[in-house]
């Protein structure tokens, strides 16, 4: 017989955490499988800084779920007692007309977001760490900041696991299969069943 939860998360990195920590805050019984070791360095989820900005050069729909994001970042914090996001200003530095500087400019006039467009030779003067092409300009978002993407990880699923999360770390998935009304989960070490 296999062990039932309501949900079962796969991979308990910094999508999986977090996944599991807001299913559990919502009442799910929650498991969570990882194949590696809590904290281990084999994904995109580990070290100490992960970027956040508001301003989103990928596409101005992207704004709403950052500030959304930056919303859930500080209520982790508090849920927390831990510091867990810096805002320490950002600059996107590209050529005038380039991808980068346009989308960004396009994200931080449709939802006027503030910002200062610096010229190369004004990049210079305020970050003299930098060394830009004449046609470079930097936007700065000051919004922008980083995550402590470990403690961020350590977070979720510590709360996860007070809300009733079960997690089983270094237990690889062998296979799965639904029926369209429940999931059976099967892995090097047991069968779970999931609805």
């Amino acid at each position: 017989m296999a062990d039932s939860f309501d949900v079962i998360v796969v991979g308990l990195g910094a999508m999986g955490g977090a996944t599991a920590f807001h299913l559990a805050r919502r009442g799910q019984r929650v498991l969570g499988l990882e194949r590696f070791e809590l904290g281990h360095a084999r994904g995109s989820s580990h070290g100490e800084s992960r970027i956040i900005r508001e301003i989103y050069f990928e596409h101005p729909l992207y704004v709403p779920i950052v500030r959304r994001a930056y919303e859930l970042w500080h209520e982790l914090e508090r849920d927390v007692g831990e510091h867990l996001l810096t805002i320490s200003g950002g600059l996107m530095i590209g050529p005038q007309h380039g991808t980068l500087v346009s989308g960004v400019l396009r994200s931080a006039m449709e939802h006027d977001i503030p910002h200062d467009v610096l010229s190369a030779a004004e990049l210079r003067v305020r970050f003299p760490g930098f060394d830009p092409s004449e046609d470079d300009v930097a936007v700065v978002d000051a919004r922008a900041g980083y995550l402590d993407a470990d403690a961020c990880l350590r977070a979720h699923l510590a709360l996860a696991e007070r809300l009733g999360a079960t997690f089983r770390f270094e237990e690889r998935v062998v296979s799965w299969e639904s029926d369209g009304q429940h999931v059976d989960v099967e892995t090097d070490r047991g069968r779970y069943s999931a609805r």
